[in-house]
Formats: C-alpha cells, sequence, structure tokens
C-alpha cells in the first residue's frame, strides 16, 4: 500500500527562483547547440585549433550557466556537481572529432 504524498505549497518567491532557473537553462542552451553545428563545420574545413577553442568556450558556458542556476536558489557555487556544465562539450567532442 502506498502512502499519500504530502504536496507542499510553494510560495512566489520560489515560483519566481524556478521559472529563472528555467530561463537560464533556455537560454544557454540555444548557443550550446548552436556552437556545435559550428563546431562541425569549422573542424570540416580543417581549423581543429579553432574547433578547440569553441568548445572550451562551450563549456565554460555550461559551468557559467550551473553555477547562475545554484546562485538563483541561494546555494553554494562551487560544488563538484559544477563539472556538469562541461559535459555537453564533452560529447560534442566526440561527435564533432
Amino acid at each position: 500500500m502506498t502512502t499519500p504524498r504530502v504536496r507542499r505549497e510553494l510560495t512566489i518567491e520560489q515560483v519566481q527562483r524556478w521559472v529563472v532557473s528555467f530561463l537560464i537553462l533556455a537560454v544557454s542552451s540555444f548557443p550550446l547547440g548552436a556552437l556545435v553545428a559550428v563546431i562541425r563545420s569549422i573542424v570540416d574545413d580543417g581549423r581543429h585549433g579553432d574547433g578547440i577553442i569553441l568548445l572550451i568556450v562551450m563549456g565554460g558556458i555550461g559551468v557559467l550557466s550551473l553555477g547562475a542556476i545554484r546562485l538563483v536558489h541561494r546555494r553554494t557555487v562551487l560544488v563538484p556537481w559544477l563539472a556538469l556544465g562541461a559535459l555537453p562539450a564533452a560529447i560534442a567532442t566526440f561527435y564533432v572529432f
């Protein structure tokens, strides 16, 4: 038998934090996807050094966006989970090269 879930009410401030978090995620996700396409075309032209620089920028955008989301929720920024922001760049590395 399952126990009933207790629903807690969210305050307006908590809802605003979640909305801002999703906006940060959406705004940072678009450039990450666009950078994959740009990196792919640059590497196809033989400019591998430029592609690597853009991969580093891509990782930086991911880390900064996760850090911003943690700041919105008033959590400490420097945690090991912050490294997951570089995960899209790591995946793109295998896709592009």
